[in-house]
């Protein structure tokens, strides 16, 4: 049965629908879509709104990850060498919280729920919250585990 070895909860706050992930050092960038965009060494993650604080949780596995519970909206596996840290970045560069990785390859899955509860627009609210909602709005969780091959 695998052990969560490690697991990090963080509230970054979103610019321009926008969450950074990263280090991941594809050797083959996957295919991107609506959203998951790998621009260079980590993922840039589309969040439904803008000027709010989802819920992103980093987990590491020491074997393949049990799924998350509850019904997920988006989910997208990957493979990648890992470097020594996964880190959540807004567009600022403020790092939000990371966690540390033994460098190597790695299985890596990413899941979404939570992004139909507002339509945004790419404008900034003129009035965005100073601080988390109490209850995400968002939630975002990537799971990581060691490539046995």
């Amino acid at each position: 049965m695998p052990t969560l070895v490690n697991a990090v909860d963080v509230r970054p706050r979103v610019y321009y629908r926008t969450i950074q992930i990263g280090p991941i050092l594809f050797e083959q960038a996957p295919a991107e879509d609506d959203i998951v965009q790998i621009p260079g060494e980590g993922w840039r993650l589309t969040s439904s709104d803008n000027d709010f604080y989802p819920l992103v949780r980093l987990e590491v596995w020491d074997g393949p990850a049990p799924h998350p519970s509850g019904s997920w909206e988006y989910e997208q596996a990957f493979h990648s060498p890992m470097a020594d840290h996964l880190a959540v970045v807004d567009l600022g560069g403020v790092c939000y919280g990371e966690i540390q990785l033994r460098p190597g390859r790695y299985h890596l899955r990413l899941l979404c729920r939570g992004r139909d509860h507002v339509e945004a627009s790419l404008a900034l609210d003129p009035f965005p919250p100073e601080g988390p909602h109490e209850d995400p709005l968002e939630v975002w969780v990537i799971q990581i585990w060691p490539n046995a091959g």
